[in-house]
């Protein structure tokens, strides 16, 4: 027996002489302890039982217990939302995902908006007759509006604006939406206040803003022909009777559109009227230069003038949808290429 195993034994209880009797029986290694039971060293030794079981337990073998690595919490499935500032395909309602999206931004519990959403559009292809504004503070629908994108809050605009029976957008003079005006205005609608006279809303320092329609862009709207305010000026400023009203300051053309609705000193059918406009009105006129033809006019301007009620001389154009294209564009390479070029092309079309 080889001396670290004596000397365990030893340390074990176990006398000199219970151990050369191990030794007598073949011992020799602590692989060998580990053969026999405590029965089989109690026999052999004589010493007692809880000796023999301390023994046993010494040498038992080593079971490596497995080690299961602990359970790795999977990451929550956040469920995909639609982004609500995505554009709506013209025609088409918004999509469940694109509901629960906009829901889900605003603070509205998704289920009941969608609930709320997809029965009032059954059978319809958008809003309809279904209006939410109610259940989002006005702020937010403001916020998220873009007359450019047909998207939820452009739709819910929309509703709003039905439900007013008045245009609401409040625009700046360069087209854009004033978004705090366009609340205090809103809000003041719903309050019961008159809506805007003439459409020109006033902030609190009397200054004027125009008011259009919900889903106009500002950028189409023009100047309108002062002898016709239905009508857009064409681009270079030519209007009814070949009038050239390119670069004329506002005042003059307001001073002609009131000569025209309201003291009736010019007849746009009239051909010597409209030579006579065509004559005196140039980029330097002034309201002082239809003195001649339209003095009760002149008068006219001053008191909307004090009055704040002067007409915008401003026209909405709505642009019809663009045409699909069903085969690409190219470059002309050859007359032939050309040919018809400019023959009945509705250029707003293009």
């Amino acid at each position: 027996m080889n001396e670290e195993l004596k000397l365990k034994l030893l340390a074990l209880g176990l006398s000199e002489e219970q151990v050369e009797k191990l030794a007598a029986e073949g011992v020799v290694v602590s692989d060998d302890m580990a053969l026999l039971a405590k029965e089989d060293i109690k026999s052999v030794t004589g010493c007692g039982l809880v000796t023999a079981a301390k023994v046993v337990k010494a040498f038992a073998p080593v079971v490596a217990v497995p080690v299961v690595p602990a359970p790795v919490a999977a990451e929550p499935v956040v469920p995909t939302r639609a982004d609500p500032h995505a554009e709506i395909p013209e025609g088409k309602a918004p999509s469940a995902d694109e509901v629960k999206g906009f829901a889900t931004s605003m603070g509205i519990d998704p289920s009941m908006l969608t609930m709320l959403m997809f029965s009032g559009m059954a059978g319809n292809a958008g809003m309809g007759d279904m209006d939410i504004s109610g259940m989002i503070p006005v702020p937010q629908i403001v916020a998220g509006y873009n007359p450019k994108v047909r998207n939820m809050f452009l739709m819910i605009m929309g509703s709003l604006e039905r439900r007013l029976g008045v245009p609401i957008v409040v625009i700046n003079g360069d087209g854009s939406v004033n978004r705090e005006l366009t609340v205090e205005y809103i809000n003041g609608l719903e309050e019961g206040h008159d809506a805007a006279e003439n459409n020109i809303y006033y902030d609190s320092d009397s200054t004027p803003f125009e008011v259009i329609k919900v889903g106009v862009d500002a950028q189409s709207i023009y100047d309108a022909d002062p002898l016709d305010s239905c009508k857009a000026l064409q681009k270079n400023g030519m209007g009814i009777g070949r009038v050239n009203w390119m670069g004329v300051s506002l005042e003059v053309r307001q001073v002609a559109h009131l000569a025209v609705i309201k003291t009736r000193e010019i007849d746009p059918t009239n051909d010597a009227h409209t030579a006579w406009l065509r004559d005196h009105v140039t980029k330097s006129s002034n309201r002082l230069t239809l003195q001649g033809m339209a003095p009760k006019a002149i008068g006219e301007y001053n008191n909307a003038l004090r009055t704040g009620s002067l007409p915008t001389l401003r026209v909405m154009l709505v642009r019809s949808p663009r045409r699909q294209e069903v085969m690409p564009r190219r470059r002309a390479k050859y007359d032939s290429d050309r040919a018809g070029l400019g023959r009945g092309v509705d250029e707003e079309n293009l």
